[in-house]
């Protein structure tokens, strides 16, 4: 959380210096006193709000072709659908492959550096917090000094939304809040021109306007392009209000000669308009210049050259697709035959099946041309769409040339397999094929020598170097946003909202007092199915603690070789890649990685956080046992026994 306010304070404050530069550089001495005034004051908001926008854009990740890799399995033997029998089971059991393999290397720094940088981070935040205490208590200061003049002068005159105070002060001329403040001495004598001042100024609404600016200025108190900015538009104040006198008046040099005059006299406050304290030459010199003309408006599109500027600087890049030379890739192949003819089933991922001889992609047949079995009847389309996402225990999808082979000519665009929960598949209809109730065959998984089994890949990756798919803690599915500032909404609450599950403390919401994910809420058990779950920090800690971890590249992919210590394992190794973090609407794709456990962090004197759970949290500088927000969106690598 400091880095996030520290980082967003910081990318305001180069904004605000961006946007002070292209005024200065191409407005300042422009007549435009209303868009200027616009001008000013949307830069400070745009650089609030910029900072929290970010446009996705998907990107492809490009690969190099890699050979397809075909297991060596017995021929399945399966009968067309018109003779449909049983599928005969699948004898073969594939032996646990490490993903990576290589020299032990360097040993993972320990996480003391990364506490360093939060003790100075967390100092960071505490210099500026006080520094905007301070800041705030000056300005209620000034608030209250100005409060008590107007309350302790005496009103001698109103008007039209207006009314005049005058005070025995020895203050300048100003206006705050529809009151014009003068001295006793002057009230008799003064100018009616700078009464037509001051009105221009609460016309305007200048003295709303300025309070508006001071209140958020507050935040970038250490920015001194934000001081600049308030002059800037304090000094299109005072032109403006000097416009509107000059219109009332043939010559303009009398009031030229007052403004010198006084200039020298009285106590100004920076939290009002002044009459005279603000660049008297400027403003002399704004009066004799030629009107703009139109042409010069052109300058305004400064605002949205720095907007575009700053979202593309700020875009959310995700690696969501595939793509090269070829799209032959090195998915887990399975051979059958029909009719004495051998076929291939290619694995493409944890939902989809592509049958076949001939290569094939991801399937994109329209969903209403699928044949249909649910738990082994055949169904109507209306059936499907009635079915839970949460009831669903498996899917896949036969396609191509195997689809019309197993079910005829009918099936010519595929059939959709779902088996359910509590479903019983028949018998002579339609059974499940062996090889995807074997997780261990359907997931690879390297044994480390370790009280579990590690998968070789992400849940939604197919290869050990791809990304996969980020999730919320205790949620099965990916969504568009990972801000713990905005969701709350997210499935089972936030700190913001209070918790409705996993939460041991009531002050944060419902207590259920579970330390650790439930079946139904661990993504990698619900998506893979079987024995499959996501790791417990124990076994988080048991792989850091044993395994060597060596940032490397695999295949062009960031990410760390673990490499197993355990003796007889040592040739063994998985690969993590720095698959980033969805997190404050910030992807770091290969720089950084974030992995779930399935448990609430828990610290060494016993608390329990309830609003974090434990992660690996890897950057080219170290591998740690650290601690995520549940609302973040972080990898997740499956464990089995």
């Amino acid at each position: 959380m400091n880095t996030q306010v520290l980082l967003f304070l910081g990318k305001a404050a180069l904004l605000t210096i961006a946007f002070v530069l292209m005024y200065r550089l191409l407005l300042r001495r422009e007549t435009f006193h209303g868009l200027k005034r616009g001008a000013l004051m949307l830069s400070l908001v745009l650089s609030y709000v910029l900072p929290l926008t970010v446009i996705t854009v998907h990107r492809d990740i490009q690969k190099s072709p890699v050979a397809q890799t075909e297991k060596a399995v017995q021929p399945v033997a399966i009968t067309p659908i018109n003779q449909f029998q049983p599928l005969s089971p699948v004898t073969e059991t594939v032996a646990p492959v490490p993903a990576v393999t290589g020299t032990e290397s360097t040993t993972v720094e320990v996480s003391a550096q990364k506490d360093i940088t939060d003790i100075l981070l967390t100092g960071l935040l505490a210099a500026y917090l006080a520094g905007l205490f301070v800041m705030l208590i000056l300005r209620v200061i000034s608030v209250l000094k100005v409060a008590a003049i107007v309350r302790n002068g005496k009103t001698v005159e109103r008007g039209n939304g207006y009314r005049i105070v005058v005070t025995h002060k020895n203050v300048s001329p100003f206006s705050w809040l529809g009151t014009i403040v003068l001295r006793e001495k002057d009230y008799a004598g003064i100018d009616t021109n700078v009464l037509r001042h001051e009105r221009a100024h609460i016309a305007h609404g200048h003295p709303s306007e300025l309070m508006l600016l001071d209140f958020m200025s507050l935040f970038q108190w250490f920015n001194p392009a934000v001081w600049v900015l308030r002059r800037d538009l304090c000094l299109v104040h005072e032109q403006q209000a000097d416009a509107d006198v000059l219109k009332s008046v043939s010559d303009a040099r009398p009031y030229q000669y007052m403004l010198l005059t006084q200039s020298q006299s009285g106590l100004t406050f920076n939290i009002v308009a002044c009459f005279s304290s603000n660049g008297v030459e400027s403003r002399i010199d704004m009066m004799n210049r030629k009107r703009s003309g139109r042409r010069q408006m052109l300058r305004f599109l400064y605002l949205p050259l720095v907007m575009c500027i700053s979202l593309t600087l700020t875009a959310n890049v995700a690696y969501d697709k595939i793509s090269g030379e070829s799209t032959v890739s090195s998915d887990t192949v399975y051979t059958y035959t029909v009719n004495g003819q051998e076929g291939k089933i290619v694995v493409l991922d944890m939902n989809t099946l592509t049958l076949g001889n001939d290569q094939v992609g991801i399937d994109k047949k329209p969903e209403n041309d699928y044949i249909y079995f649910v738990d082994g009847k055949r169904v109507d389309r209306e059936t499907v769409n009635n079915i839970r996402f949460l009831d669903i225990k498996s899917q896949f999808t036969i396609m191509d040339k195997a689809a019309t082979d197993l079910y005829g000519p009918e099936a010519v665009n595929g059939v959709r397999v779902i088996e359910t929960k509590g479903g019983t598949v028949i018998e002579g209809e339609l059974k499940r094929p062996e090889i995807f109730k074997d997780d261990k065959i359907a997931h690879e998984y390297v044994d480390l020598g370790l009280s579990v089994k590690w998968a070789t890949c992400n849940v939604g990756a197919r290869k050990p170097e791809d990304n996969g798919n980020l999730y919320g803690w205790g949620e099965i599915g990916p969504t568009d946003i990972y801000d713990p500032l905005s969701r709350l909404t997210s499935k089972w609450g936030s700190n913001l909202s209070g918790f409705t599950k996993y939460n041991l403390d009531s002050e944060n919401g419902t207590v259920d007092n579970k330390t650790t994910l439930d079946p139904e809420d661990d993504v990698a058990h619900v998506v893979w199915g079987g024995k499959w779950r996501m790791p417990t920090k124990q076994e988080q800690v048991e792989l850091r603690n044993n395994c060597t971890w060596e940032w490397t590249t695999l295949n062009g992919v960031n990410g760390y070789r673990v490499t197993s210590k355990i003796p007889g394992y040592t040739d063994r190794s998985i690969f993590l890649p720095a698959a980033g973090a969805a997190n404050n609407l910030r992807y770091e794709y290969g720089s950084t990685g974030y992995y779930w456990s399935s448990s609430i962090e828990s610290l060494d004197d016993g608390r329990v956080l309830c609003f974090s759970a434990a992660i690996i949290n890897i950057t080219s500088r170290y591998a740690a046992i650290s601690m995520g927000s549940r609302e973040c969106g972080y990898s997740v690598r499956p464990v089995c026994p």
